[in-house]
């Protein structure tokens, strides 16, 4: 029957809205801006807890380094020292080499303690800060899994209500004639809502008045009605 046709050829125009509008939320989920910039910023945490982990190891192994080199200079200088005074030394000018030697070894030992201390604060300040860094970047990871796993929740939902609607869309699609379908499809390229009830004399579609032969006309469902002004299907 015409009539039938008519109230599912509706049910499609109702569905195919809220098809359109589920597809629309899935492309613009309100939650993925903040679920980026949420994943955003934990990577950057987590790239500073990791060159600032590589800084500490710098720094560990440069202190190390300074630390022998201390100790060789300081040696450096305690062997050159006993030749001065061993009475080994024959010459000034032998002398005067021997202690220019031992004051540079003394010097490059007081220059690498220097920076073995500017080191060490540096690593002080580095590690005491870690800990702290370490349980924000923790946080954030969970508050970034924990949206994450919300969203995908809400969009499996939605993924399923819309595999549904295109099943019951199918079913009425194969219910309605072809050549009505046809006459649909054709008004919906113009219009977004094809198909118009009559409420209180009116197209609900356009809201002009229609005429109550045209309504009556409409209410018996023998032929395909169209508005008058707007060029809608009337149901």
């Amino acid at each position: 029957m015409l009539r039938d046709e008519l109230y599912n050829l509706f049910k499609l125009q109702e569905l195919q809205d809220r098809c359109e509008s589920l597809e629309e939320s899935l492309k613009s989920h309100p939650d993925l801006k903040h679920l980026f910039e949420l994943k955003k910023d934990a990577n950057e945490m987590r790239a500073k807890l990791q060159e600032k982990n590589k800084r500490i190891h710098d720094l560990e192994k440069q202190l190390r380094h300074m630390e022998q080199t201390v100790h060789d200079s300081y040696f450096a200088a305690k062997q050159l020292e006993e030749r001065i005074y061993s009475g080994e030394v024959s010459t000034v000018k032998e002398l005067k080499i021997l202690e220019e030697k031992r004051n540079s070894a003394i010097h490059k030992a007081e220059d690498y303690e220097e920076k073995a201390l500017m080191a060490m604060e540096e690593l002080d300040i580095l590690k005491t800060q870690l800990p702290g860094e370490i349980k924000l970047a923790e946080q954030m990871k969970t508050q970034y899994r924990e949206k994450q796993l919300k969203i995908n929740e809400e969009i499996g939902k939605i993924k399923t209500e819309l595999g549904s609607i295109k099943k019951q869309l199918q079913q009425l699609e194969a219910s309605i004639s072809p050549e009505l379908l046809e006459k649909y499809y054709r008004i919906k390229k113009l219009k977004t809502h094809p198909v118009a009830f009559i409420t209180e004399g009116k197209c609900d579609g356009c809201m002009m008045e229609v005429s109550v032969m045209l309504a009556a006309e409409v209410k018996q469902h023998k032929r395909i009605i169209y508005c008058e002004n707007c060029g809608r299907i009337l149901v």
